[in-house]
């Protein structure tokens, strides 16, 4: 049975207030390649595609979850694999259906050349969700090095 540890990352569907106010999030467009391998990201993710989705982590990625039961850190590859997988269809197989896709909003990207650091909010019915991606590019290509969680719930007025 898997735990639905990683819903931190891809929804905020737990918070009990109202939604984040704001527009839709401005396409990334600088620097465009870091923009293209973000969109490749969260399509997989999105899509629930094991084998793209882990081919965008870097091997020494840093991955701190919010999971409202247990927040937690994890260094490393081979530990974050195994918590993204808690969302993942086993392999072979294919989801049932498919959570609402991650909808960034208040979208920036912030090139400092061979590192751009990502960061959006999402919205849900109950709060706010924030998250911060650092992409790396290395001799491979880009790569994720560090994604960052928290969410907040939105008081009711």
């Amino acid at each position: 049975m898997r735990r639905p540890l990683l819903a931190l990352l891809l929804a905020v569907s737990t918070l009990t207030a109202r939604p984040v106010q704001g527009q839709d999030a401005p396409e990334c467009a600088t620097p465009r390649e870091a923009c293209a391998f973000l969109h490749t990201f969260l399509t997989a993710l999105n899509e629930r595609n094991w084998t793209a989705f882990r081919a965008t982590l870097a091997d020494d990625i840093t991955v701190i979850l919010d999971s409202p039961a247990i927040p937690e850190r994890r260094d490393g590859r081979a530990a974050a694999e195994e918590a993204f997988l808690r969302i993942f269809p086993a392999p072979g197989e294919h989801p049932a259906q498919l959570p609402p896709p991650l909808k960034p909003l208040h979208l920036l990207a912030q090139d400092f050349g061979d590192v751009v650091v990502v960061s959006f909010e999402l919205a849900a019915p109950n709060g706010v969700g924030r998250r911060t991606l650092v992409l790396h590019k290395t001799a491979s290509g880009w790569r994720v090095a560090h994604i960052h969680g928290s969410s907040v719930v939105v008081p009711a007025h």
